[in-house]
């Protein structure tokens, strides 16, 4: 049978509705008339620093083995199936659906969904595409929704992880959720997932703030984990459906390896350089501090809900050689990188200095003048700048790759401890 790819983005809003949850809702209508799965939904993350996203700025895609006869029902059910549900009254909710047919996805789709990841795209541009290969596109309220749908059909995951999401009843949404705190912390012991819970802030992590039909999704490196995770979660209400993604979270695929004078505004970048000022720290607790890439200073911002990634900045020193990943975001004192990690290559050495002690008669001396070198006042013996006392210091932070805390990070980050996941950047 052929393979029909349908890609959907853009139903939500910050009151509530989830792509995902449509997503799950088409996967269970098409499977109940006859479709088969050719691979696993997706749910791909796309460029964190958009500005028109909804809130995790989420598109999905089915691969389903389609019977020719069933296509236009398949597409017909889909259609329907997404204005009923989208959430209507939004100007900035505007789905968007895609239709391909075919094994093989057009290899400059694969081009532009890596670009939706790392940077802002058009919908012209995603029309074009579309149109060029046969695409059937159906737009509502203005369709920019399509860009993910395109994006979610024909990113390659070469390293997925995978997310499995149980759905709430109706009657529930928007009302407080109802979770086992105990079989959470008994999921973190089995080691099955990442990114479950927080230990710092003590925030369970696979529930989400927003009156959306999520209940609770669990993610984990394999999707059978992913499913065995979920089962050890205990609810206290019912579950509509659940379902299992396959995902670009935790991939570190949004970032691009680039240098200062190429950094621009909602991309996502990894910027080796050195320290170039003293941190500084502001009364909410942020820190800043100037980094050099041997050409271009480029100001970097690490925030207060960081946590210990804010501790490691503020302990910088100038000369300190990093690698910093994060946001670039255009602010008052110019393009900012938001920090969400460092990897710390190499400290410069810290020294105290102190003014030397007299020959004569043991006293410490004193400072004789900017660069005039130090004088005993006992014994009046004057000793030459190149006398100072260094002594060397411990760093308070030692080489090594820190990371904000769970609570502060973003889907699309993937956390230190997955070391079999691959950055992908090369497209």
């Amino acid at each position: 049978m052929p393979v029909l790819r349908v890609g959907v983005d853009d139903t939500d809003s910050v009151k509530g509705m989830c792509t995902t949850y449509v997503g799950a809702v088409l996967e269970r209508k098409l499977l109940s008339m006859g479709c088969r799965k050719a691979e696993l939904s997706r749910l791909i993350r796309l460029n964190p620093n958009c500005p028109f996203k909804t809130r995790g700025n989420a598109a999905v895609s089915l691969h389903l083995e389609v019977p020719e006869e069933m296509v236009e029902q398949v597409v017909k059910t889909v259609v329907k199936t997404v204005e009923e549900l989208y959430e209507k009254g939004y100007e900035n909710t505007q789905p968007g659906v895609v239709f391909y047919e075919g094994v093989d996805v057009p290899e400059e789709w694969k081009r532009f969904a890596f670009r939706a990841v790392r940077e802002i795209v058009s919908l012209d541009d995603a029309l074009t595409l579309a149109e060029k290969h046969g695409a059937r596109v159906f737009m509502f309220n203005g369709g920019r929704g399509v860009i993910g749908a395109l994006a979610a059909i024909a990113l390659p995951l070469t390293n997925p992880t995978y997310e499995a999401i149980a759905y709430r009843v109706r009657d529930n949404w928007g009302t407080v959720r109802r979770i086992d705190v105990n079989s959470v912390l008994e999921l973190v012991r089995t080691g099955l997932s990442f990114d479950t819970y927080d230990p710092a802030s003590r925030e369970i992590r696979i529930t989400p703030h927003t009156p959306c039909p999520v209940l609770a999704g669990v993610r984990s490196a394999s999707a059978e984990n992913a499913v065995k995770a979920l089962g050890i979660v205990k609810f206290h209400e019912e579950i509509e459906l659940t379902t299992v993604y396959a995902t670009n979270q935790a991939t570190d695929m949004h970032y691009v390896e680039s240098k200062i004078s190429q950094l621009r505004p909602f991309t996502n970048a990894v910027i080796a350089g050195t320290v170039a000022s003293n941190p500084s720290t502001t009364q909410g607790g942020h820190v800043f501090f100037k980094l050099n890439d041997g050409r271009d200073t480029v100001t970097c911002a690490v925030y207060a809900p960081t946590g210990g990634l804010r501790k490691v900045a503020s302990a910088l020193m100038p000369g300190d050689e990093l690698t910093v990943m994060g946001a670039v975001k255009q602010k008052p004192q110019g393009l900012t990188v938001n920090v969400e990690k460092i990897e710390v290559k190499r400290l410069v050495e810290h020294f105290v200095l102190r003014p030397p002690l007299c020959p004569g008669c043991g006293r410490r001396t004193e400072s004789a003048g900017r660069e005039q070198g130090y004088r005993c006042r006992r014994c009046g013996v004057k000793l030459p700048s190149e006398a100072v006392e260094k002594t060397s210091v411990p760093r308070k932070i030692s080489p090594g790759i820190y990371e904000a805390a769970i609570s502060a990070r973003r889907h699309l980050t993937k956390p230190v401890g997955l070391t079999y996941l691959g950055v992908v950047n090369s497209q």
